[in-house]
Order: structure tokens, then sequence, then C-alpha cells
């Protein structure tokens, strides 16, 4: 007996005011199976995230058809969507900060919790989230701990156990190991791997091209919206992947070639003996002009905590930071940006960007100082910045008036980096700035 598609994707399409994230041709079609890592690959803004977002009804498709079990389906919200056993880990964090690990795991389901009288019991909902914590190996996480308190990391550990909490049909997993470590990314495929057996089916986008093909079955490619085809993972290589996704050649050898060329002897950021209680200790760093120092290790080895501290965001208990021979005190943000120290942060929509404001407002953001006159705002100026940072950097935006909430992922990206580059800082702190990115827009 043949295996029948667990879900089937046909003529998608989904506008929005100035954009067509999505436009499939009317048969186009995508199948995946029960028992499948099905991988989902294209540039930023191919359209990717819109569409397993319309899958899950945070968006209304335009036109196209989508069958769940051979039955025609779609879902006005998320919480119809997990009723249906359709679940999703997504690129940007989704869960709510002041509630407890708990809450969040079982949100919009906490009638499982209630006695007749309509009292949560807390008691229960712990232990539940704790047994499944324990079952996905986070059982380091408490279940009452609030998610504020969390590393990112742990965060999005929180996020996997709550889409895999309602035992999933059809799994969605939006670019879920771009800023974990090495470690998390392990611990996530053993997972999927899991759920595969199980019989789950799973769309899989990835920006890192050799783990789509190391753990997907099939691989779908899309690009700037439009369906381009469906390849068995046996009958394709990651170079030919690249080229469905970006169509051109994009060489992925090190476009730096000589570092002498770039860097001098001339100091520009000293670190001396830096400390903060048990996070990161006697940390001595001395950064050259025209530099890259790259800072590695496991999750909670204390970086991320490093380069909020050198940004003013994190107190330090001991240690000295100079610049060009002088010793200063960072003991907040504005100091540090006024001091020509710019910081692209790991997580980009809570802490690098205002998802409310436009593309502009963005990128001009870290630059003020430079685009007012006695009080009033140049305007023109500010217009011309962004359009240049548009420009240079690629981003995929209808007009620099577009909210920053309605681009993608790594065009988001693109937007956090642009306005540290239009600042033109002296010394550049940057977390994970490939996450979200596209293959293409990494080696630009």
């Amino acid at each position: 007996m043949e295996l029948e598609p667990m879900i089937v994707i046909k003529g998608i399409k989904k506008y929005f005011t100035g954009t067509k994230a999505l436009d499939w041709n009317k048969d186009d079609t995508m199948e995946v199976f029960p028992g499948e890592i099905h991988g989902l690959v294209g540039e930023n803004g191919a359209g990717k995230s819109t569409l397993v977002q319309v899958l899950m009804g945070i968006h209304k498709r335009t036109a196209g058809e989508i069958y769940l079990n051979n039955e025609l389906f779609e879902s006005h919200n998320a919480l119809e969507a997990e009723k249906y056993g359709v679940s999703i880990i997504m690129q940007q964090p989704n869960i709510l900060p002041n509630l407890t690990v708990a809450e969040n795991i079982f949100i919009g389901r906490d009638s499982e919790f209630r006695n007749s009288a309509g009292l949560l019991l807390w008691k229960k909902q712990n232990q539940k989230a704790a047994e499944l914590l324990l079952r996905l190996g986070f059982n380091d996480i408490k279940p009452n701990e609030i998610l504020s308190n969390l590393s990112y990391e742990n965060s999005k550990k929180v996020e996997i156990a709550r889409a895999l909490s309602i035992n999933p049909k059809v799994l969605l997993v939006d670019e879920t190991s771009a800023a974990v470590s090495m470690e998390s990314a392990q611990k996530l495929y053993e997972l999927l791997i899991e759920q595969k057996k199980q019989g789950v089916a799973i769309i899989y986008i990835s920006h890192f091209i050799d783990e789509v093909y190391k753990l997907c079955d099939r691989i779908t490619v899309l690009r700037d919206g439009k369906y381009i085809k469906t390849m068995e993972v046996a009958d394709t290589t990651p170079e030919l992947i690249i080229s469905n996704m970006v169509g051109r050649d994009v060489t992925q050898s090190s476009y730096r070639k000589d570092n002498s060329m770039c860097s001098s002897n001339i100091p520009v950021f000293e670190i001396k003996g830096l400390s903060k209680g048990d996070i990161f200790k006697d940390i001595s760093i001395t950064i050259n002009k025209g530099e890259i120092v790259g800072i590695a290790g496991i999750g909670g080895c204390g970086s991320e905590e490093l380069g909020k501290a050198l940004f003013g965001k994190i107190k330090v208990d001991s240690g000295e930071l100079i610049i060009r021979a002088r010793k200063i005190n960072i003991n907040s943000p504005v100091k540090a940006l006024n001091k020509g120290i710019g910081y692209i942060p790991k997580d980009r929509d809570r802490d690098g960007l205002i998802l409310k404001f436009d593309v502009k407002e963005n990128i001009s953001s870290a630059n003020l100082k430079n685009l007012h006159t006695k009080g009033f705002m140049k305007f023109k100026k500010e217009k011309e910045q962004a359009k240049e940072a548009v420009k240079l950097l690629k981003i995929k935006t209808p007009s620099i008036n577009t909210q920053v909430l309605n681009l993608s992922g790594g065009n988001r990206q693109k937007v956090a980096i642009a306005k540290w580059i239009t600042n033109k800082s002296d010394f550049l702190i940057i977390n994970s700035p490939t996450r979200g990115v596209d293959v293409g827009a990494k080696y630009e």
C-alpha cells in the first residue's frame, strides 16, 4: 500500500501590502509524508517562514489549498492548528517572558490542569512540565522558573518542549539551530530523528545547507516567493541546493585572503581582568585596529554576557576597559554608543530592533547625533542614509518605510547590522551575526 502524504500544499499565495511573500503557480505542489524530515530552503525573503506561519494560521493565505490527512485544512490561529496536531518552533522567540516555564509550555491548554471549581492546579501543571523536560533531556530547566530569567538557549528549549508537548502529527521547525550551541543543535537533531521514527511529518527550515543535506530526506527550494523544485537528498549535492536557492554561483570559500592587509598593531580596545561572578572571570583581550577577534565556547560559557558587559548592559565586578590608551567606565549602552562602541545582539528582536518602527527609523536609531541640527531632525539625510544601507546590504523590503516586523528574519538581521555600519562604530561587538541569514548573504 502506497504511503499517503500527511500534508499537501498546492498553489499557495500570500500577499502583504507591497509584496508577494508567496506566489506559487496553480499546480506547484509540496508534499510531506509521515516519518519524513522535509527541508525547506531559500534565500532571505523566499517565503519559508511565511509558508509555515500560514500552515499554523498565523497568516491567512491569499490563495491555494492545504490538505492535512487528505482533508482540506485551514487554521485560523496557532491554538487551532495545535488541536489538529500541527505545532511549530518559530525562528523568532515565541514566549511570554513574565510567565513560568510550565505556563509557557501549556499556554492555551491550562484547562487540562483545572479542577471542577475552575481553579488551576499549579502542582499538577509543574509536575507534567517536569516530566516532559526530563523526557526531552532538558531537566536542567525548572518548571517554575520565570522565562525572563533563562538564557536565550534555554528559552529555545522551552519552545521545543511546548511544540512536542502536543505529540504533533506535523512539526514545523524554523531556524531553530541557528543561534544555539553545537551541543544544543545536536540534541535537537536527536529529538527530530526520534519524532521521525514515530511517524511525525517534519518541515525543517535552515540556512545551514550541510545540516539540511545530512538531516533531511527531501528538500524543497523557494526563491523570491516562488516554488522552484523538490529534490531527493540522495540525488543532489549541497552545491546544487545552493545553486537552486540563489539562482547564481556563490563560492563558499573565504573572501578574506590575507589578514595582514586588514589589521594593524595599533590597539583600539583593551580588556584587562574583566570578571562577573561565576559567569566569566579574569578576561583579558587586546583588539587591534582592523582586527576580527572571535570568542567561542559551548552554550552558557559566558561569551554572550561578556558582549553585554562591554556594551554597558551588564555591570562587572572588576577589571578595566581601555580605548585608545585611555581607561573608561562603560556603565550604560548610551555611554558605549558615545564612545564609538556598537552591539549586534543574539536576540535581535528583543535587544537589537524596534519592530514597530520602520526600516529607516531602525537604521537611524544608533546615529541620531549625526542626523539633527539644534534639535531639528535632518529627514532628507535620514532617508538617503537608509536607502544607501538597504542597497549596500541588499535588504529585501518593499520600502524604507516598511515596519521591520513585516520583514523576514534574515532581512531583520541585515537591518540590525545596518544601523551600526551606518553609525560607523570604531569597535563592534557581534553575537551570532549570521543567525537566520542565507548562504548568499553570508558570503556578501
